[in-house]
């Protein structure tokens, strides 16, 4: 599992959706920041498999598993469907987000800006 940043906040993928870590230099990724509100930035980037990036401030690579606790319906729909659920680790909630479906989340925020 990859533990993310984008600001004060947090953020969760699963290891197995990135498919390479890459520099925001030449990248047209879809900045974590934008779901709070913020603006874009990014100093490392997430790559799906399918060419899909997504920009995060931070991140940290947790070797554990950790069960994943359900999210409420009406925050699986306000994230565009991308949020999965939640992990519980180094004593926090962190939401756990598909990388494809956030990236797509993310690009539809910039284009209704």
């Amino acid at each position: 599992m990859l533990l993310c940043h984008a600001g004060a906040h947090r953020l969760a993928f699963l290891a197995h959706e990135v498919a390479a870590i890459a520099s925001p230099e030449g990248r047209d990724a879809a900045s974590a920041r934008r779901a709070f509100r913020m603006p874009d930035g990014a100093a490392r980037v997430l790559l799906s498999a399918t060419g899909g990036a997504v920009g995060v401030d931070t991140l940290e690579i947790e070797a554990e598993a950790h069960p994943v606790l359900p999210a409420p319906p009406v925050a699986v729909a306000a994230s565009g469907g991308s949020l999965r659920g939640f992990v519980l680790v180094q004593g926090r909630l962190w939401p756990l987000m598909g990388l494809v479906d956030f990236e797509r989340f993310l690009r539809g925020l910039m284009g209704g800006a």
